[in-house]
């Protein structure tokens, strides 16, 4: 994009959110094959000749911001054509005392919208023969605790048809920041880069919703824009919300259950005096919407655009067991949900970021499919976000800065993940100076005892019973006190992560950094076994003075190494009655402990939780298996990875010949089939048992080497397209 100018309204205040019209009028003698490059400050929607073409721009970091290409032929026609743009314009900072709305949208400047479209020989774009006008009739308002997520629509219906167009005031030009040459040196927070991820994937889905004059219900929980028909003279107001509750907020019931209360924190709020039609400008996340009306007015749904990262996910998969295959099913839903312009914690209340719960939203992505672009856009916002100190927010990008400490080493995971499953060395050592750093800021905070101490951030770990919020003592999620100074559980996590830092620094040619990295993890390790382990107990404490015990504490020291062989198993058995258990958020790497000391069938206490969502009438999986805020929340995605991972068994082998392994848990199924994605491709499984016999067949490329364990310990090798082997039980 290289001949448009940014260009703003003439009394633009930045001060406020605002929305904000551009048109202009155009003809053309014939279409040929056209593309538009748009971008906006802070969003876009865009209209040609009535029809809704797309929304942006993607979300961009501090040391970024996007412009959109889009295909735009089928929406262009010989003779008159109009290009209209619905811009929202965002509050650039923060306000004390006053949270900035939609917070993972960043934004500056007064420019308001940038585009070009290009069709043949003709060139349209932005400057001063554009249309622009400021909506009054349309107030965004912050919503309490769902303001980083979206925005409140107050809106005069007809004031938005009787507004007045005055020509567009020219701000500045535009410079592409991977073409254009920085004079000087200099650059800007405008300058603009080609967007790194597809533009989202919209479908309609207006079947999906059904309305009975008080409730719109749909199928499942969904994320979208719709579209309503509303007429007559009074007031409606929508109110969205993902479930019915007994406890506003708080989730433990049969979802559809009408005789409970709901949540009435989201709504857009409508003064209709005629015929009109409604989209809020933001995306809308519901499971139901409320219909509270006054005075003589209808609605009805007009038409429902739901929205996802475009990725299609197979159909071929099946666990042996209806209930698994059904929460396979409400698993993706989860993750499809959280995968927008970045992975999201959840899509009704935050909408933002989260290092921790990318990490293994990620890992889940993978087992679907190839496409990591989604995934190498969130390293890259996070390695952007990082401070001086080597301190990485625990969200990115963000207007507002929240940090967690324990959520930095989850970006050395993102890292180390991506390069099991990829092999991409490149990626490694782009990232090498974050890591670096994330390790830097955790080593300035040793104690002279060689233990990590506890910083004055929000120490969260996980949501585990005993560790809820207590004025004066802890901020919720964390396993000691304020005043108890060392968090034990900080330690063996140093450990595991220096660890894979120390690998990935191996395969970069570091190899001193590697050794320095290995051996700091060692010195830690033999201070957790001196100052944590309990040997009366058989288990590692939460705090100095062992009186506090977690399952999160003994997966850090068995998946760190702290503790071996049959030690480590002995410690996974004793801490299953422990109180502080792991919740959602922590159970992936929970579930790797037991599957490396030979424990997994204890995972089968998690998964029946799981499954219980299903009695719950649950079409996504909430934050956290009782009492839960958010009832789509996508670190609780795990059967995605669990049934591919484990019951067909399918992870990486061998990352430098790109070699796959195959070892089924099959426990207590008879039969599982499904297609996973690989370092070696698509590889699909099918295995079955019947009495004590086995069978497994293997499909894949032929240049991808199997590696398939059977039940029994038998282990064959193949390069086979398909093969088929079988075992006594």
């Amino acid at each position: 994009m290289k001949n448009g100018a940014w260009i703003t309204e003439k009394s633009r205040d930045a001060s406020n959110n605002q929305t904000y019209y551009f048109k202009k009028d155009f003809d053309l003698k014939t279409v040929k094959e056209a593309k538009i490059e748009i971008s906006a400050q802070a969003r876009y929607k865009l209209f040609i000749n009535d029809s809704y073409v797309c929304c942006g721009p993607c979300k961009g970091s501090r040391e970024k911001t996007f412009f959109d290409t889009v295909d735009v032929t089928k929406y262009l026609k010989v003779g008159k054509n109009q290009i209209f743009v619905e811009v929202l314009q965002l509050v650039s900072t923060d306000v004390e005392g006053k949270m900035s709305p939609i917070e993972g949208v960043l934004r500056v400047g007064p420019a308001l919208l940038c585009c070009e479209l290009n069709c043949g020989s003709m060139c349209i774009k932005t400057d001063e023969s554009w249309l622009c006008a400021k909506v009054e009739g349309i107030k965004h308002m912050s919503a309490s605790s769902c303001y980083s997520a979206a925005t409140r629509e107050i809106v005069d219906l007809k004031a938005i048809e009787n507004i007045e167009f005055d020509n567009a005031v020219k701000q500045c030009g535009i410079s592409n920041g991977e073409e254009d040459h920085y004079w000087w040196g200099s650059t800007n927070r405008l300058f603009l880069f080609e967007r790194p991820i597809p533009m989202l994937d919209f479908k309609d889905k207006t079947d999906i919703v059904s309305f009975d004059g008080e409730f719109f219900e749909a199928k499942y929980l969904t994320f979208g824009f719709p579209r309503f028909k509303v007429s007559g003279k009074g007031k409606i107001r929508l109110y969205y919300f993902e479930c019915f509750t007994e406890i506003q907020g708080k989730t433990n019931n049969v979802r559809t259950d009408r005789g409970l209360d709901f949540t009435k924190e989201m709504y857009d709020e409508l003064t209709v005096d005629g015929e009109f039609t409604y989209e809020p400008f933001w995306f809308r996340c519901f499971r139901f919407i409320n219909v509270e009306k006054t005075g003589d007015v209808s609605i009805k749904l007009d038409s429902f655009l739901e929205v996802n990262y475009p990725m299609e996910v197979r159909q071929d998969y099946d666990f042996g067991r209806s209930d698994d295959n059904k929460l396979w099913e409400i698993s993706v839903r989860t993750l499809q949900r959280c995968m927008h312009e970045t992975y999201e914690d959840c899509p009704f209340y935050e909408q933002l970021q989260y290092a921790m719960d990318t990490s293994v939203q990620m890992l889940f992505n993978y087992q679907l499919t190839d496409d990591d672009l989604l995934a190498r856009k969130a390293m890259d916002d996070f390695a952007a976000a990082q401070l001086s100190n080597g301190l990485m927010p625990s969200r990115a990008p963000s207007v507002g800065e929240q940090h967690i400490p324990t959520f930095q080493f989850y970006f050395i995971f993102m890292v180390y993940a991506h390069y099991i499953r990829f092999g991409d060395k490149a990626l490694v050592r782009k990232h090498l100076r974050a890591m670096d750093g994330v390790i830097e800021w955790f080593s300035q905070h040793m104690t002279d005892d060689g233990l990590v101490g506890q910083s004055k951030y929000w120490n969260f770990v996980d949501w585990a019973k005993p560790w809820g919020y207590v004025e004066g003592k802890n901020d919720g999620g964390v396993p000691v006190d304020i005043d108890e100074g060392i968090i034990g559980i900080y330690n063996p996590m140093m450990a595991y992560f220096l660890q894979c830092a120390s690998k990935l620094n191996a395969i970069c040619g570091r190899r001193d950094v590697a050794k320095e990295y290995l051996d700091k993890a060692n010195s830690i390790k033999k201070n957790v076994e001196k100052f944590f382990y309990d040997k009366k107990k058989g288990l590692y404490a939460d705090n100095l003075t062992h009186t506090k015990y977690s399952q999160h504490m003994q997966t850090w020291c068995v998946l760190s190494g702290v503790c071996k062989g049959d030690k480590a198993r002995r410690i996974m058995e004793n801490c299953q009655e422990l109180e502080a258990k792991s919740t959602y958020a922590f159970a992936y790497f929970y579930f790797r402990a037991l599957e490396s000391v030979g424990l997994y069938e204890k995972t089968e206490e998690m998964m029946e939780s799981y499954r219980n969502l299903l009695k719950l009438n649950c079409t996504t999986v909430p934050e956290t298996p009782e009492y839960s805020r958010s009832d789509c929340h996508a670190w609780g995605a795990l059967a995605i990875y669990e049934f591919s991972a484990t019951v067909l068994g399918v992870r990486t082998y061998d990352i430098s010949e790109k070699s796959v392994l195959v070892k089924p848990y099959i426990k207590d199924r008879n039969y599982a089939k499904g297609t996973v994605s690989t370092i070696g491709g698509n590889i699909t499984v099918e295995w079955k048992r019947l009495d004590d016999k086995f069978e497994i067949t293997v499909c894949g490329n032929d240049k991808t080497k199997k590696v398939i364990v059977m039940p029994n310990g038998d282990t064959y090798e193949t390069n086979d397209k398909k093969a088929t082997y079988k075992c006594n039980l």
